[in-house]
């Protein structure tokens, strides 16, 4: 019994590090492959990194197979505040990024943009949201601040690689846009059933960003 206490505060401890660990840690990887790799093949290498440790592999760590499986099934019907709230970053992504160059997607950046945005936001959503809400649910601050700051912070690492054009803090205020949107909903609805989609949604629109992916 013991054991398994000691094992369940572990996970706790290690959930609770995640939001510093996880652009520290990112922010070297990126660094290094930088200077090791071609700049499309250090970023899609730092990404591949971050989906399988922290996106997969710490998840699951922490919650086991069975929590994330009740992660991904949970959530009530949203109110139509969560709609508004989850139908926002959806519309500033459509017309920020994918109305003005609309004209560059064809087929096989249509199937990145799909491609890239589903395994990102199932990934983020599950570690920056499900992680905690399964650990600290009831407590906003570990469970929905602590996290959201996080998820915000970590967009810098990849930016070492490929700077956006909106800039460092404009990049940043869109990811914080979209993580407060993502924590409310998931907060409010107890689970990430609702939010998934709309996360997809606003990655899908990033054009330019899977025009890169394909070296283009």
């Amino acid at each position: 019994m013991r054991a398994v206490m000691n094992s369940s505060a572990a996970r706790r401890r290690a959930t609770l590090a995640a939001p510093a660990a996880v652009p520290l840690t990112m922010t070297a990887v990126f660094a290094l492959l930088r200077r090791r790799l071609p700049r499309r093949a250090a970023y899609t290498a730092g990404f591949a990194v971050y989906w399988a440790g922290w996106c997969a592999a710490f998840p699951l760590w922490v919650l086991g197979p069975h929590g994330v499986a009740r992660a991904f099934r949970n959530g009530r019907r949203p109110a139509p505040v969560d709609v508004v709230l989850l139908a926002f970053p959806v519309a500033g992504a459509v017309g920020a990024e994918l109305l003005p160059h609309r004209r560059l997607v064809d087929v096989r950046v249509a199937a990145v943009m799909i491609g890239i945005a589903a395994v990102n936001a199932v990934g983020e959503e599950l570690l920056w949201r499900g992680t905690f809400l399964g650990q600290f649910r009831g407590d906003v601050v570990r469970g929905a601040l602590w996290p959201l700051a996080g998820f915000t912070v970590w967009h810098l690492a990849p930016q070492l690689v490929l700077p956006s054009s909106r800039g460092r803090a404009g990049f940043l205020l869109g990811a914080a846009f979209v993580g407060a949107a993502s924590t409310a909903a998931a907060w409010r609805t107890g689970g990430l059933r609702y939010v998934l989609l709309p996360h997809v949604l606003t990655d899908a629109c990033g054009v330019r960003a899977a025009r890169f992916w394909l070296g283009r």
